[in-house]
């Protein structure tokens, strides 16, 4: 699985708290706009005009035919779907993403498609817009199943919040499962090359929901999936969210629509309760649609302060950690010094010890002479003294 980071999970945590602690209905400054552009609808479908009656906090707009620097002046959110899967995003909109988001600031959700039948078409343009922005995410050429966390058919794929990488929790708060109908799969692309998002890690890329252990990868059409294996079977993105911390701005890219384009994540019980609805299938589709809206419209920004503020500290922690390991080097260095000389310390008592081992001899062998001399004396003594008298007689 991918490395986790306990400085982002910190982030995660106080992102929850401040999300939760904070109200978002009846706050009162401008509205933050979101803009939704269902290229090619008539008008918002179902699920998009629920949302827009319901969720009153931001301001929308809603764009249906090619998108324009006016549609996005403003914006804080755009949100990417094709009613019509056969239209292309042209040269003009992507230079109008573009320079919306080089204001920094901004959040841009791509929706996809699967490659079953005319939805294939969707792939492509997800990967021109994605492409064209710089982004490190792509939609993989294949579709997903899943055999068991479904709405009652393997293309009906209930992805599942339970492998979102940590850092990014607060957005699949409240949310186990949520519908993705008929979805294709996200992945990294990093200097030409594809990634598996379950396997390797893509600088400042998190996934958000998957299937189950149960999804399988489907290849309907050419051309072959890049990075993905047909019949492959687990957890697959079904969703995932990169940060630029240049210019702090949020990219979602997705399998599916949270609207539009049949059966979107956003409340589909509203759409079929038989396939959906609490007592069928649950979901919670509807809360993480809120968790990202209320992330890119209000929190992104603090998130952003204080993911900067814990680089700044993480660079301090470097360079106390650096520090430590020279001194930890130094004590080394000094602990290799003084077992040297209790070594030196050892040699010279043992010399020491010797040596007192010698003077004791030689004092031993000194005070043998003396007594030696003393009775030689004693006995010259005694020998002069009866030897004399016969002498001079």
């Amino acid at each position: 699985m991918r490395r986790k980071t306990l400085p982002m999970i910190l982030i995660a945590f106080l992102t929850i708290t401040f999300m939760a602690a904070l109200p978002v209905q009846g706050m009162h400054h401008a509205k933050p706009i979101v803009v939704a552009h269902s290229k090619g609808a008539l008008e918002p479908d179902t699920q998009l005009m629920y949302i827009m009656d319901n969720i009153t906090y931001v301001e929308w707009r809603f764009v249906p035919e090619e998108l324009t620097s006016d549609d996005l002046d403003g914006a804080s959110m755009l949100i990417m779907s094709k009613s019509d899967s056969a239209l292309e995003y042209t040269s003009a909109e992507l230079s109008a993403i573009n320079s919306w988001l080089s204001e920094g600031g901004k959040t841009i959700w791509v929706a996809a498609d699967s490659d079953f039948g005319t939805d294939e078409m969707r792939i492509p343009t997800a990967n021109d817009v994605l492409e064209s922005i710089g982004s490190k995410l792509r939609i993989d050429h294949a579709s997903a199943e899943d055999a068991v966390s479904n709405g009652g058919a393997p293309y009906r794929v209930l992805g599942v919040s339970a492998n979102v990488d940590p850092e990014m929790e607060f957005l699949v708060r409240g949310v186990n499962r949520g519908l993705f109908h008929g979805p294709g799969i996200v992945a990294g692309y990093v200097n030409g090359e594809w990634m598996n998002l379950m396997e390797e890690d893509v600088e400042d890329v998190y996934v958000i929901m998957t299937t189950s252990d149960t999804g399988i990868i489907v290849d309907n059409q050419e051309p072959a999936p890049s990075v993905m294996t047909p019949g492959a079977e687990g957890n697959f993105p079904l969703m995932a969210l990169e940060v630029d911390m240049e210019n702090e701005n949020v990219i979602i890219a997705s399998g599916e629509s949270p609207f539009d384009q049949y059966v979107g994540l956003y409340r589909p019980e509203i759409i079929r309760m038989d396939r959906y609805g609490p007592q069928a299938n649950p979901q919670q589709g509807e809360y993480l649609f809120k968790n990202i809206l209320r992330f890119a419209t209000i929190f992104s920004e603090p998130w952003f302060e204080m993911k900067m503020e814990v680089s700044s500290l993480n660079i301090e922690i470097a360079d106390y950690e650096e520090t430590i390991d020279t001194l930890e080097a130094d004590m080394d260095e000094l602990e290799t010094q003084v077992s040297e000389c209790e070594s030196e310390v050892s040699d010279l008592e043992s010399q020491v010890t010797d040596l007192e081992g010698q003077i004791e001899q030689a004092q031993s062998r000194a005070s043998t002479m003396q007594l030696v001399a003393v009775a030689a004396l004693v006995i010259g003594v005694v020998i002069g003294y009866f030897v004399g008298p016969m002498i001079k007689k």
